[in-house]
This record gives structure tokens, C-alpha cells and sequence, in this order.
């Protein structure tokens, strides 16, 4: 069947609030201000359902939505949510069309959620960590071109070595925390002083296993960095804990991930690349990572 003749489900508003209470408050609402829970009373709802609340002990007013991602949306509750669970698999311009918005305002959501998941998954390094690199086709999507006779991606298919961000081949920097498994994505213009950018996520602890690119070469000169092992790969791919294996990993996830969108904007590539970072960091309770979130105003 057609996804253009499937009719839209959206969860039930209701229930959307009560599963933003319990990621954000759990058992008990506390206020937002100041953190109590005993003095809080509910004091009626919003015009979009939410609940409000008093603080008897700082004597504010809050609602569920107050702080949250979701605060001072246009969309209803139940939308958002429907969004934010199909943007892990379809086009902005199919979720729009599913719930008969304007394109743009849902592009606007999904970027808004993609720069969040960004603060989600920012990695500290520590001890055994993996760096590699890789390039992804993402060019112009949704920018109009001055020159029509040879496009940005045309001119950029033309030149051969490595990608770059203006050949429409941009780099990605791929970091893994061995011990855990949390990856970082890092999207670049060019490779230049990325060595210092890895280095300062770092604890000083760091043994970081990379492959023999010289961008890499006296990482371990940096604070951050405690050693460095690199792997040639024209020899051999692993040499005890010398490999990128974790990297290349991840790295087949994000190909696979990117081809389900039909084209990605280089200037939008991080923040798809945030939003797999979740997928992938927190697999079984991402939603609830992004329902808890707290603004800090």
C-alpha cells in the first residue's frame, strides 16, 4: 500500500502529557524553579491541555510543558510526538504531508530537535577512544543554485582524492568511547586542527586508537590525549588495541541511516548525524532523553 493512502494515527493527547510527567518528573511533579515537589498543587490547564501547577514555596506558576523542548511550540503535543518518532526514518516533506502541515515549520521542528540531541550526545573522552574519519555526499538540498549549467555537487564529483565540505563530500570525524560505546559525530569544513578539537575532549587519560592519517600525527603532544596508537591499514587492521573497528561500525550505521532521507544539506548533515548519535548512545530510552531535556533559559 501506498504511504500517501495510510492514514495518520496520532497518539492520544492525554497520554502524551502523562509520559512527559513521568520522563521529566517521575512519581512526583516538583516545580521547575525551584526544585520542590511537596508544595506543588495543580491549578487547572492550559488551552493546549497541559497541566498547570503552583509552587506554594517560591510562588510561581509552571505547566508541563514549561522548560521542556516542547514549550511555546505551535503544534499540539500529540504531532510533535508523531515528528519526533518518524523523523528517525522519513523525509520532512512526507511528515508534513502525513499531517497536513507547512513544510517549512516542520523542517524548523526537526532542525530545533537535531541541534538538542546535539547537547545529548556531546562525548567526554576517556581512556581507550577511537577516531576515524569518513566522507559523506550531502550537497545543496533545498538551496537554490545561481549557476544552473554546473551545480556545487557537479563541480565537486569532478575532483578526486579525499572529499571536502565545497566538493560536497564533506568529512566526518568519528569518535568512540571503547569503555561504553558512545560515538560523536563530528561534522568539518576541513581536517585542519581537528587533532586540537578531539584533543580537548579529552580527559588526559586518553589512549586514542586512530589509522596512520598524518592529521592524527603527535595527537598525544595535546593535554587531553595520554597516547597514541595508529594503525597502518595497508598492513593489517588490528594490532591488539590498535583498530577502529568500533568506528567502522558506527560508520555503516550512518550510511545506512543518511540513504533513508534522499539526500541530505551539508549545512544540515550534524544535526542528522546529532539525532543518530541518540539513536545509537541511548538506543533503548532515547525518547525519554529528549522528553526529560531541561532548558536552562
Amino acid at each position: 500500500m501506498d504511504r500517501d493512502s495510510v492514514e495518520v494515527f496520532l497518539p492520544d493527547p492525554d497520554d502524551c502529557y502523562e509520559r512527559l510527567r513521568r520522563a521529566r518528573f517521575g512519581a512526583t511533579v516538583s516545580c521547575v524553579y525551584c526544585g520542590e515537589s511537596d508544595p506543588v498543587i495543580k491549578k487547572g490547564t492550559t488551552g493546549k491541555g497541559a497541566q498547570q501547577y503552583r509552587c506554594k514555596e517560591c510562588e510561581t506558576y509552571f505547566n508541563d510543558l514549561t522548560n521542556s523542548f516542547f514549550e511555546h511550540r505551535k503544534f499540539p503535543i500529540e504531532e510533535m510526538f508523531y515528528m519526533i518518532k518518524e523523523m528517525r526514518s522519513v523525509p520532512t516533506a512526507q511528515i508534513a504531508s502525513d499531517l497536513q502541515r507547512d513544510y517549512e515549520a516542520v523542517l524548523n521542528f526537526r532542525h530545533d530537535l537535531q541541534e538538542l540531541c546535539g547537547e545529548l550526545t556531546e562525548l567526554t573522552l576517556s581512556d581507550v577512544c577511537e577516531a576515524d574519519e569518513i566522507y559523506v555526499t550531502a550537497g545543496e538540498k533545498g538551496i537554490e543554485k545561481e549557476d544552473e549549467e554546473e551545480s556545487p555537487r557537479e563541480r565537486g564529483l569532478k575532483k578526486k582524492g579525499r572529499g571536502s565540505f565545497e566538493s560536497d563530500k564533506p568529512p566526518v570525524v568519528t569518535l568512540v568511547r571503547r569503555s561504553d560505546g558512545r560515538v560523536e559525530f563530528l561534522v568539518r569544513e576541513n581536517l585542519q586542527d581537528v587533532d586540537e578539537e578531539i584533543a580537548e575532549k579529552g580527559d588526559e587519560t586518553v589512549i586514542l586508537c586512530t589509522d596512520d592519517y598524518t592529521i592524527y600525527d603527535d595527537i598525544d603532544e595535546y593535554d587531553g590525549i595520554d597516547a597514541h596508537l595508529a594503525i597502518t591499514h595497508d598492513d593489517t587492521y588490528v594490532i591488539g588495541d590498535a583498530h577502529v573497528n568500533s568506528c567502522e561500525n558506527r560508520h555503516s550505521f550512518l550510511r545506512q541511516w543518511l540513504a533513508k532521507f534522499r539526500g541530505v544539506s551539508k549545512h544540515h548533515l550534524q544535526g542528522y548525524l546529532n539525532f543518530l548519535g541518540l539513536l545509537l548512545n541511548d538506543s533503548a530510552d532515547w525518547f525519554s532523553k529528549i522528553l526529560s531535556y531541561e532548558s536552562s533559559r
